[in-house]
């Protein structure tokens, strides 16, 4: 059975983000080869941030690879919003991140244990990933590894 991974919005992003090329070139590596040894999710939110793109040939084209690569789609329920709210008031991510919020409490209400990012500042970090799950933990939810897609193999294409 494959590992249920979790991609927020910055990594369909990244894969045209000529701005950040090591990054760009280790998220489509990965996507065409490590992710299938992955079940792929995104989420409505996803969907939402990714069609609020200025571009329409960018924003096609990451539909495409959201198609393309088979990611599942889950919806944004009344438990994951709960949740969300728990992960800003108790201090995992600021008030103003809601959306962040949001994309790890539905991995986590879906039970999906890892979670893919590029966000280091209210995601891949420390303090907010040790935050999380002792939330997750005290209201009786899994744990959830969340990284960069170095993380999850992605590394041997190259290190940021």
């Amino acid at each position: 059975m494959k590992n249920k991974i979790y991609l927020d919005t910055s990594i369909p992003s990244a894969y045209l983000d000529f701005s950040k090329p090591v990054r760009q070139l280790i998220t489509q590596k990965w996507l065409e080869i490590e992710s299938k040894n992955y079940s792929l999710y995104i989420s409505t939110l996803t969907m939402v941030e990714i069609n609020r793109t200025k571009k329409d040939s960018k924003k096609n084209t990451i539909n495409n690879l959201i198609n393309e690569y088979n990611c599942r789609q889950l919806e944004i329920n009344e438990e994951a919003i709960e949740l969300s709210k728990k992960y800003i008031t108790h201090g995992a991510i600021p008030p103003k991140e809601v959306e962040n919020s949001l994309h790890i409490a539905i991995a986590t209400v879906n039970k999906i244990t890892l979670l893919a990012s590029w966000n280091f500042r209210h995601i891949v970090s420390i303090n907010p990933i040790i935050k999380i799950n002792q939330i997750n933990n005290k209201f009786n939810h899994c744990s959830i590894q969340i990284g960069t897609l170095e993380i999850f193999v992605g590394s041997k294409y190259g290190k940021l």
